[in-house]
């Protein structure tokens, strides 16, 4: 991208040649946010539109403390970038495009405007909810996935998009593996089944949350079958993670108030 601020200009759209791009320090200036994040392992999104129309998502960590950065920021995002080349390389369409890595602290990826987050069945109002069609689209979509050799690893119902044409979109790539000949991965070998049958037991979840009789044999079986590292996440999440969460939040809402009164009383 070239350090260029006028190549913004004067109704905030982008150039559409991403090439003429100015510095992200501009970029910023015309980005609109649309999710902060709410704690330090997760990123702000905002969305880009260029002259024509275009948009783009950025996924940034650039506000984040420089430890969340380096530990948590800097890897996901250069691991979701390395995961959404490999899978257009590929020829799987159902995720997002990236676009660029302008720091190691953000990335440009494919937006769809036009696509809706799935929702728990009883959010929908009648005759709203996806049809039978979508969850089957979405069940070979993963299959097609781990016989590529990739896993998604975060798998659940807010990384999932249904576009108007009821394909799904998957989304957030930051903690999926490719299952491949190197040394590295045979030794991430156990990780990757790992995740890989979080992936399929999510999706027998998920489908069967909105009708069971979708559900073939295996995934009947995952959905019977959790494994033990779920159970035990879900029940340090409920007993531990988000109490320690609402202390944390009360405290900064405390400070926040007492703040505000000594404002308040200074003369």
């Amino acid at each position: 991208m070239q350090k260029d601020a006028a190549s913004t200009n004067n109704i905030g759209g982008l150039p559409d040649d991403l090439s003429h791009w100015p510095a992200l320090e501009d970029i910023m200036k015309h980005a609109k946010l649309l999710r902060k994040s709410t704690s330090w392992g997760n990123s702000d999104t905002y969305v880009l539109h260029t002259v024509s129309g275009k948009r783009y998502l950025l996924k940034s960590f650039m506000h984040q403390p420089w430890l969340a950065r380096v530990i948590v920021g800097r890897p996901s995002l250069k691991n979701e970038y390395k995961l959404l080349c490999y899978l257009e390389e590929q020829g799987f369409e159902h995720a997002p495009k990236a676009v660029a890595l302008p720091n190691a602290d953000s990335l440009f990826m494919q937006y769809f405007a036009e696509g809706k987050t799935l929702r728990a069945k009883e959010r929908y109002s009648e005759g709203k909810a996806p049809t039978p069609l979508f969850f089957h689209t979405l069940v070979r979509l993963l299959r097609q996935l781990h016989d590529m050799g990739v896993c998604h690893g975060d798998f659940r119902r807010a990384n999932i998009l249904c576009m108007p044409d009821e394909s799904p979109i998957l989304l957030d790539w930051s903690t999926a593996m490719i299952k491949d000949g190197s040394l590295r991965s045979k030794l991430t070998r156990p990780l990757y089944n790992a995740l890989r049958r979080s992936d399929l037991f999510s999706l027998a979840a998920i489908v069967a949350s909105y009708d069971e009789s979708l559900l073939d044999d295996e995934l009947r079986y995952c959905l019977q079958h959790q494994p033990w590292y779920l159970r035990f996440a879900r029940y340090l999440r409920q007993s531990f993670y988000r109490g320690f969460i609402k202390r944390i939040r009360k405290k900064l809402k405390r400070d926040n108030a007492k703040e505000c009164r000594d404002l308040k009383t200074q003369p």
